[in-house]
């Protein structure tokens, strides 16, 4: 029982983190305000993972970049795959654009998602795709520092474990700001439309 209230207590914490950031997004479009870059506290910062390529990885690499991140699982049987590809396709709707913009998919089951597995995996989407795991431990910073939930979630009809998690891309500019958070009924054509405005 209190490992259940624990559970539905970080989800409705990092529910409400996100939907504070969201509902900003929703105000701009009803006005027809500009793009801006969003004041979110305490959002994103260090983290030292591990690459597709076994090469360490902290956030310094991608100082300068705009950067569309996104949290997931190898084993994710729909939402990742889904959210990857439109990630692909919007990047490849942008052409020179896109090149601008640096593809990141972040394990957050790092137990399965060895450098081996997410080698083979990001081979399936985007060319510039970077996979990132490491140690239970950086995953969980990692995921922590951009306020994204998750969980271990098996039952007896189950023979593997699967993850709960929220599904959010992130846009985030050179200067480490927050421009954007696509939902997943976001379009690669939304991605690609918003992405116009500011590049």
């Amino acid at each position: 029982m209190k490992k259940r209230l624990l559970y539905i207590f970080a989800l409705s914490f990092f529910g409400l983190a996100i939907a504070a950031l969201i509902a900003f997004y929703d105000v701009s479009k009803e006005n027809n305000k500009p793009a801006m870059a969003v004041v979110a506290d305490n959002f994103g910062g260090a983290f030292n993972l591990t690459n597709q390529s076994g090469e360490a990885v902290t956030e310094k690499d991608f100082e300068g970049q705009y950067r569309l991140i996104y949290f997931g699982f190898t084993y994710c049987p729909a939402i990742c795959p889904t959210e990857l590809q439109k990630i692909s396709a919007a990047l490849n709707m942008l052409n020179e654009k896109g090149d601008k913009i640096q593809p990141i998919f972040i394990s957050i089951d790092p137990e399965r998602d060895t450098v081996d597995v997410m080698r083979e995996y990001v081979k399936l989407f985007h060319s510039r795709l970077i996979g990132l795991t490491g140690t239970v431990e950086q995953a969980k910073a990692a995921a922590d520092a951009y306020k994204i939930y998750y969980a271990k979630a098996k039952d007896d009809t189950m023979h593997e474990y699967t993850m709960d998690h929220s599904s959010f891309i992130y846009f985030i500019d050179p200067e480490d700001n927050l421009l954007r958070i696509f939902k997943t009924e976001d379009t690669s054509e939304d991605i690609k439309n918003f992405i116009n405005t500011i590049l």
